[in-house]
């Protein structure tokens, strides 16, 4: 991107910069640096399982979709308008304290933390409603805290960071006006019966597709895979499995919260593993990099929404709800299989 016309806005950012980092001691980068960790991939690697194993896994993929398509909005983003970081040859080297490899416009930390935190501070807010002023104040700091500690380690302009949060407010304001009637749409589709259920499983694939047509590159495959594996394995859970991560009425106190972790323990764990394994397998050095990276997001969605889950049932870490039965095409009426 031509940033000539932006170049006055950007020389004012670099001054901020270099105002915030006359502040800096170890001790204060080494807190920006957790903040800004917090905001990262392991916020989320943590976070959307959690809600899905342990909280309610319709509520899981909900977050997981509105993340992924935050993240991938922001990427394309940043590769088609390509603005260089304050870090950058030819602005000063010298600010960045850590190390990015994509233009810094918008703030994919900034962005992608007002979405998800935000999100789960309104279902916060739907049990606690009398204390929702705090509830949205809490989120609203974090967020803040994240976009500030990228502007203190040098990797944002302050604008990166501003239009971070108003793009992640308008995904917001899309999520909050269409969830209802997305809900009612999953509901009636992949809840109905078996042609719903391979209905939701092409609707996953096409999205996926969607994502890495135009930009099938290491940073777009992570969204496009994960997308592709979180809804197949959703469909697979509802068909197959019937996991319900909030029946556990049988379980009270210490035992309860006992199995929730373990389940949080064991799927983070098994994520790791396929993540790691599958790194060794397929190598970002052959010449079908980009697939195999895309099937490497793929089989960590599909751990996290059908396998895992699975493995709970078998477990005993979970409780299963009736499964949706398949439906001949040519009588209408459920199958036995």
């Amino acid at each position: 991107m031509d940033t000539a016309f932006m170049a006055p806005m950007l020389q004012w950012g670099l001054d901020f910069i270099r105002l915030v980092q006359t502040f800096a001691s170890p001790p204060l980068t080494a807190v920006m640096q957790i903040i800004t960790g917090i905001g990262g991939m392991l916020m989320f690697i943590i976070l959307l399982p959690l809600v899905y194993w342990c909280v309610d896994e319709k509520k899981g993929l909900h977050i997981s979709v509105m993340v992924l398509l935050s993240v991938w909005i922001n990427i394309t983003l940043k590769f088609l308008l390509d603005q260089p970081r304050p870090f950058f040859e030819g602005y000063d080297p010298s600010l960045g304290m850590v190390d990015e490899h994509m233009g810094g416009l918008p703030s994919g930390h900034a962005q992608n933390t007002l979405v998800l935190l935000f999100i789960i501070a309104s279902w916060i807010r739907e049990k606690y409603f009398k204390y929702a002023a705090v509830i949205y104040m809490c989120a609203a700091l974090l967020c803040f805290l994240i976009g500030f500690s990228r502007i203190y380690l040098g990797v944002h302009f302050p604008t990166d960071v501003i239009a971070g949060w108003i793009l992640g407010g308008i995904i917001l304001l899309g999520y909050f006006l269409l969830n209802g009637k997305i809900e009612a749409l999953i509901a009636k589709g992949i809840g109905s019966d078996g042609n719903g259920i391979r209905l939701g499983m092409i609707a996953s694939a096409v999205a996926a597709f969607v994502m890495i047509i135009y930009l099938p590159n290491d940073d777009a495959l992570f969204p496009g895979g994960t997308m592709l594996g979180m809804g197949t394995g959703y469909c697979l859970n509802r068909r197959y499995v019937g996991f319900k991560s909030a029946l556990m009425t049988e379980r009270k106190g210490v035992v309860k919260y006992f199995i929730l972790f373990a389940r949080l323990l064991l799927g983070i764990a098994g994520f790791l593993l396929i993540y790691f394994a599958a790194g060794k397998l397929f190598p970002q050095n052959t010449p079908n990099h980009n697939l195999y990276g895309f099937v490497r997001y793929a089989l960590g969605g599909l751990w996290i929404s059908a396998v895992a889950p699975w493995v709970f049932v078998k477990l005993r870490l979970a409780g299963t709800a009736a499964r949706t039965e398949p439906v001949s095409c040519e009588t209408g009426k459920k199958t036995d299989e």
